[in-house]
């Protein structure tokens, strides 16, 4: 197996660890000369945490779902495993180009929904991710765009014209993929089932962020790419680990805590 393949399976079992320790982590990078912003999010504890599941690349429809399985994450994308693939084939300056096209269109999508979610969101806890979403991804999003723009001369649309065929088909398949994220997120009433909603999308969209973080982390020919991605990686898994203990706790009542919430007429605490 290669060690970039080895590396990805280890980083993303480490996203998904269910019931692992969380510990605060802060997140900070520079906006201007002298100033600087900081998100704090509860990190997975790698040490403390138990043996993860088995990551599927199955992908299951996202239309239909019985009661309980409506407060698991939606699977990943099987693409996204394969343009990771991908760019563990890229070396060098088409390693960093290709890692650009695809990322600035998936923080943008991941932004998006965030502002959503601000909109119909109503869990505070939720909302705040929302905010540190929007602040850390759309600050990379100027990043990688400078960089791309400053190193390569490319916008993120030139970035893809650059890419062998493999790679360009890939990064088209993801965009209608991340369009359709955005589309049916918009289409969810706003209250807590928007909140529930949020969360199982950006479970898989965070874990196929992790995902091209990866190569550029280990071998970007620019080592302030590999602290970006470094850094990225952290945040991500982080917010995974909180939104998985989010889903698990009390997103739709059932746990009898705070009762009813609307969606199926039910309280939560006898399934009546």
């Amino acid at each position: 197996m290669r060690l970039t393949a080895l590396r990805r399976n280890i980083a993303v079992a480490t996203a998904v660890a269910v019931g692992a320790i969380v510990v605060p982590v802060t997140i900070a990078w520079s906006t201007s000369p002298g100033s600087s912003v900081a998100v704090t999010w509860n990190a997975p504890n790698v040490a403390a945490a138990p043996a993860a599941p088995a990551v599927s690349r199955v992908a299951a429809p996202r239309g239909h779902h019985d009661h309980d399985s409506d407060l698991q994450p939606y699977p990943t994308p099987p693409r996204a495993y394969d343009f990771g693939e991908t760019l563990a084939k890229l070396e060098g300056d088409l390693l960093e180009i290709a890692f650009f096209a695809q990322m600035i269109p998936h923080h943008r999508a991941g932004v998006e929904m965030s502002r959503l979610h601000l909109q119909r969101g109503v869990d505070p806890q939720l909302r705040t991710h929302s905010e540190n979403i929007i602040a850390f991804q759309g600050f990379q999003i100027g990043q990688f765009t400078r960089w791309l723009r400053d190193w390569y001369g490319l916008t993120p649309r030139q970035a893809v014209q650059r890419l062998p065929r493999e790679a360009r088909r890939e990064i088209e398949d993801l965009d209608e993929e991340l369009a359709m994220m955005v589309a049916e997120l918009r289409e969810v009433s706003a209250g807590r089932r928007f909140d529930v909603e949020f969360a199982r999308m950006m479970i898989p969209h965070h874990l196929w962020g992790i995902m091209e973080f990866l190569e550029p982390e280990a071998r970007a020919v620019h080592p302030e790419l590999r602290v970006a991605s470094a850094t990225g990686i952290v945040a991500q898994q982080a917010q995974v680990a909180d939104l998985r203990t989010w889903l698990s706790g009390r997103p739709d009542g059932r746990d009898g805590r705070d009762g009813r919430d609307g969606r199926d007429g039910r309280d939560g605490r006898d399934g009546h």
